[in-house]
């Protein structure tokens, strides 16, 4: 299960660097073997990319002036997206929700996908970080 959700939350990284490895150790020739290694250089960078790019948005969220855009889009989505399931809850009985302009809904696709992904990254890392408590 611990693998599972550490390949969700690096979307497979952890699994194909892992495989990457086996291939290396499981190499019958030289050529087999530089192959492996430089499939597991190519993983290692997009970590590392990864692990930047995380540590950019972490030192952002760092800032009060982050919140304020965040949930000047984030709060009218959740509305929209609440009234939306009150209304499939009920079988249409309430007015139905506007569909959103084309470019506020490309906008509105990446707000609530982090929605998610910050909330699934604070479940995922918790869960993590308590398997790793519990075999110590």
């Amino acid at each position: 299960m611990l693998t599972a959700i550490i390949n969700w939350i690096t979307g497979n990284l952890v699994g194909q660097l892992t495989a990457a490895y086996k291939a290396k150790l499981a190499a019958a020739n030289e050529t087999e073997r530089l192959i492996a290694d430089a499939a597991i250089k190519h993983l290692e960078t997009t970590l590392e990319e990864r692990r930047v790019a995380a540590s950019v948005v972490k030192a952002g969220m760092q800032h009060k002036a982050f919140w304020i855009p965040w949930l000047l889009a984030a709060l009218p989505l959740s509305a929209w997206f609440a009234w939306g399931v009150a209304d499939s809850m009920l079988n249409g009985a309430l007015p139905d929700v506007a569909t959103l302009p084309p470019q506020l809904k490309e906008y509105a696709d990446i707000v609530w996908g982090n929605i998610f992904y910050v909330g699934g990254g604070v479940a995922g890392l918790g869960v993590i970080a308590s398997a790793i408590k519990g075999r110590k």
